[in-house]
């Protein structure tokens, strides 16, 4: 056994030892191939899921835009609303508040009730004929008076201001209440 033999058995030796390196590196790159494989399919499933997310959020964005945009011109047509019934509000409390004038009570109970309106003659008043106090109306007060009909409150009416005082009844109407 010379030296040429233990030669090639070395490199036999030497060969069988690459080999076994040459299929353990190669069964080393298989396995990190299968598992890059294996994470980048859970990856990509993942980005699935993410992307299905996203396209649900957005158009859930997009719904709730469109929703809010609704909202803000119902806002804005409440805010007229609000704003016309406020200026009729305004108006309403600026007018003068009609009164009632009550002259009998106890007779409120009995009957229908009537709004009897009675002014004064030609602008005068029934205290000696002084002039009446220049305003907005023309001195006219509504009574409310408990009657069985309109001619009975007409009667009661002018029983009550005489046209010899200077009364005069104008209108006779049925109360409504409200």
């Amino acid at each position: 056994m010379s030296a040429a033999l233990l030669a090639n058995i070395g490199l036999i030796v030497l060969l069988m030892y690459s080999l076994i390196q040459f299929t353990l590196t190669a069964r080393s790159i298989e396995e990190d191939r299968r598992t890059r494989e294996r994470r980048l399919g859970r990856l990509e499933e993942e980005l699935g899921h993410a992307t299905a997310a996203a396209n649900d959020a957005k158009a859930t964005a997009e719904g709730s835009a469109r929703e809010v945009a609704v909202l803000e011109e119902a806002v804005a047509e409440l805010r007229a609303v609000r704003t016309e019934a406020d200026a009729k509000l305004r108006e309403l409390q600026s007018a003068p508040r009609r009164r009632l004038i009550v002259p009998d009570k106890a007779v409120l109970v009995h009957g229908r009730l009537w709004e009897v309106t009675v002014a004064p003659v030609a602008g005068m008043a029934a205290n000696g004929g002084e002039p009446e106090i220049p305003g907005g109306d023309d001195g006219a007060r509504v009574y409310l008076l408990g009657a069985t009909t309109d001619r009975d409150a007409r009667f009661r009416a002018e029983q009550r201001f005489p046209t010899g005082l200077g009364y005069r009844v104008q209108k006779v109407e049925r109360f409504k209440r409200g």
